[in-house]
């Protein structure tokens, strides 16, 4: 490569090797450029864009010794890379952004990158085989804006260094082994917009300490072990379009501020402990919904159909194993028909021994019965 050993790149392109060879570059289905007589800064993952790196390396100043800084590993997904991070990668104090996505990473990530990736915005590392936790080392970074982690082996107590990443706007850490509760701190996150922490092993109470300066749209913690009521201050979030609470241990009825909501899409209460009636007069709420899922609780009372035969953005009303009386009308099963493209309903499912309804997916005794639903 023509680099003396006293040569200020040397290093960073001895850690780049490193990384090759510890993460099976020769197995890579890309690594054009690596190990090659060009630049580092022009090997496969490295050339291009992402935000706030746009060529791939920062170009060196004018200043005797410096060199073109690598600010940007974005390996994309499914390349076969194979290993454990090497934590000589610390050294590439420029990183902004980091991506490893849908492949064979193994380990933990290093504690040390927290120390020195001060600049990192963008960390993706979803679909791996990753353990541990996340590194307290990133504690307050300004910067990290965005974090996957979805469907690893991460385990341990839900990380406490998520609350302080103040500038933080997408976490999802879905599908792995976290335990513990989510602090009511990360609703201090006032940048915090998506949030998915679907499929772990997390307990206690949601957090309940929303207000109307949270931006978050998309709250996800469907597959965990929450109990105790809906926290009612997330009503204040006035941003919020999806909230997933699927299968917990959830109890109490709808929160009569949820009736409130104006922007709310998609609602997923199915499978927990829920009781109480629907609201029967006309709410924001109702207008907004496409998707309302509130199946196996054990809500009672008169559906309100009336509510959902004045939106044509109903795509999902899945009601059964509850005990909901009343008659889904011929106006919304219409609303079946395949030709209606973007109106159409798509699920439409009832306890048919306590609802009457002609078209839908019907369930009797909590049973489902065979041959309904056309």
């Amino acid at each position: 490569t023509g680099l003396d050993l006293d040569d200020a790149r040397f290093e960073q392109r001895y850690v780049m090797a490193l990384f090759y060879y510890a993460m099976d570059g020769n197995n890579w289905e890309e690594n054009q450029g690596w190990l090659g007589e060009e630049s580092e800064c022009e090997w496969f993952g490295i050339k291009g864009s992402s935000n706030g790196c746009p060529g791939g390396c920062i170009e060196r100043s004018d200043f005797v010794g410096d060199y073109d800084k690598i600010c940007r590993i974005s390996m994309g997904r499914t390349n076969n890379l194979y290993g454990q991070i090497p934590s000589e990668i610390d050294t590439l104090t420029e990183i902004r952004w980091f991506e490893i996505q849908e492949d064979y990473l193994t380990g933990t990530i290093p504690e040390s990158i927290g120390r020195t990736w001060k600049k990192l915005h963008t960390m993706l590392l979803g679909g791996n085989f990753l353990h541990g936790g996340f590194p307290d080392a990133f504690e307050n970074n300004d910067m990290l804006g965005t974090i996957f982690i979805d469907r690893n082996l991460f385990n341990g107590t839900f990380p406490n260094v998520f609350t302080t990443l103040k500038n933080l706007e997408w976490l999802d850490a879905e599908t792995n082994n976290f335990v513990g509760t989510i602090p009511d701190e990360i609703s201090n996150l006032k940048s915090l917009r998506i949030l998915n922490v679907n499929n772990n092993s997390l307990n206690g109470y949601l957090p309940d300490s929303w207000d109307e300066n949270n931006l978050i749209e998309d709250l996800e913690v469907a597959g965990n072990k929450f109990n105790g009521p809906l926290p009612a201050s997330l009503a204040k979030a006035k941003f919020l379009k999806d909230f997933r609470a699927s299968r917990n241990q959830l109890t109490g009825s709808l929160p009569v501020e949820y009736h409130q909501f104006e922007n709310l899409e998609e609602l997923y209460l199915d499978q927990n402990k829920m009781v109480g009636e629907l609201p029967q007069t006309a709410e924001p709420f109702y207008d907004g919904l496409q998707e309302f899922s509130i199946h196996s609780n054990d809500f009672e009372g008169r559906f309100p159909v009336e509510h959902f035969e004045k939106t044509f953005r109903i795509k999902v009303l899945s009601l059964h194993r509850n005990r909901l009386t009343g008659t889904i009308t011929a106006n919304i099963c219409a609303r079946k028909d395949t030709e209606l493209a973007y109106t159409q309903i798509v699920t439409l499912t009832a306890d048919c021994d306590l609802m009457d309804c002609d078209c839908c997916t019907c369930y009797e005794g909590g049973e489902l019965v065979q041959g309904t639903g056309s």
